[in-house]
Formats: C-alpha cells, structure tokens, sequence
C-alpha cells in the first residue's frame, strides 16, 4: 500500500516579529510565505511561497493567512494538509498522522473558544456589524437551505478560532469550494477598511465559517479537537 503523505503548512511573513520562544517544527511542518505577492523578500531561498501557482497572495492584506489557505487548496498535493501560524502551532503527539489514519479522522480543529453573548454577537460587537449582517443575507439569498441552521449555530457560543485545522485534503478541498466564494462576496460588498485591523474582516468571518461548515456537517466528517500553542 503506497504510504500516504501530510505536510502541515506554518503561515509566515517577512513582517513577522522575532519570536522570544524556541519552536522546533515538528518532521510534516514547512513554512509558507504568505502575502508573498506584496513583497520581493523572501524568508529563505527556498522558501514555499503563496504567490506561485493559483493564488490570492495579493490580497494578504485582508485575507491574511486565508491566501495560505487558498494556496494549499489550489496547490498541495499531499493526502493530509494543515494551516498554523508561525506562532501558533497544535499541540500533537508524534504519532498523530498514524492516529488519524486509524482512527478514519478527517479534520483536526483547536479546541474552541467560548464567547458571549454568542458567535454573532460577539463578532458585531468586536467588528463592523454591517459585515455580519450582510453575511447573513447571502446566507438567505444564496445558501437557504442553509440559513435556518447558520443562524442557529451562530446564536451558539463556541467556535474553533485562527484559521487552523489539518485534514484530509480532499476535506479540505470540500470547505475552501464552499467557503472562498462567500468570502469574496463579502469582502466585495464591504470592501477595504481605512483601519488594518478591521480590514483583515474576511479572516475574522472564516474563523466562524470553518466552525460552522463542520459543525452542520457533523455527520458526514470525523472532526477532533487538539490543543495550540501561542508563541511570544
């Protein structure tokens, strides 16, 4: 049987502050230069870049890591993918890959935040509340068989945060098909903001889509939760 293979992308940029801590990557984790596109600087010579191949890196400004996401969609090729972050890393044991495969694990999430007064609230409380709301309208317009369930989720309190995960890749070619499009629509409809911070809405917005694509779909995915790390 031929051995299947995994890679666990680490989202990086050249903007990256020093970390104080010491990571040592564990043997399936490569750096990813993310917003490569913005930049003629590399991390390394041979560093993976997401501006190669089929890819959002100009927009890393607004999608952050997400052009990260992107890129693995559009470009890995291995049969277990992940996204981290230069400073944030999931806790694993050695043999993870093995367990997932025994196990028939189709998607690792951090293990999810609780906040108040839910999902939704919490999110237009924090960011620009238009932004919600005209996510939710595509929702009805776009997605309806879908709307009734969204909305139900989102008045829940817990969602797994920053944009990680590592799944199986056609898995996680199942959510990027679902998930981009919305993303474009609503970044289209609101547009850049004047502050950084809010600008990067679209990459706020995905950390709840991901918790909602696979919590509706409980049934047809094996999700499990792991621990992270966060770096100084």
């Amino acid at each position: 049987m031929e051995e299947m293979t995994a890679r666990i992308y680490v989202a990086s940029s050249i903007f990256d502050k020093p970390l104080q801590d010491n990571y040592t990557f564990i043997r399936e984790e490569v750096v990813l230069q993310v917003g490569a596109a913005l930049t003629k600087e590399r991390i390394s010579n041979d560093v993976i870049t997401d501006c190669e191949g089929e890819n959002i890196s100009i927009r890393n400004k607004q999608f952050c890591e997400l052009t990260g996401l992107y890129w693995i969609w559009k470009n890995a090729r291995e049969d277990y993918v992940g996204l981290v972050h230069y400073r944030r890393h999931f806790l694993l044991p050695e043999n993870w890959l093995e367990r997932m495969k025994e196990n028939q694990v189709d998607v690792i999430l951090p293990v999810p935040l609780y906040v108040a007064p839910s999902i939704a609230g919490n999110y237009m409380e924090r960011h620009i509340a238009s932004d919600w709301e005209y996510l939710m309208t595509y929702f009805r317009k776009e997605l309806p068989e879908e709307y009734k369930e969204a909305e139900r989720i989102f008045n829940g309190n817990l969602y797994s945060p920053c944009n990680m995960l590592i799944a199986r890749k056609e898995v996680l070619d199942r959510l990027c098909e679902w998930m981009f499009p919305i993303l474009f629509a609503v970044a289209k409809q609101g547009g850049k903001k004047e502050n950084s911070y809010l600008n990067r809405y679209p990459g706020f917005i995905s950390e709840r889509l991901l918790t909602y694509f696979f919590e509706s779909r409980n049934s047809e995915y094996r999700v499990v939760y792991a621990n992270k790390n966060f770096l100084k």
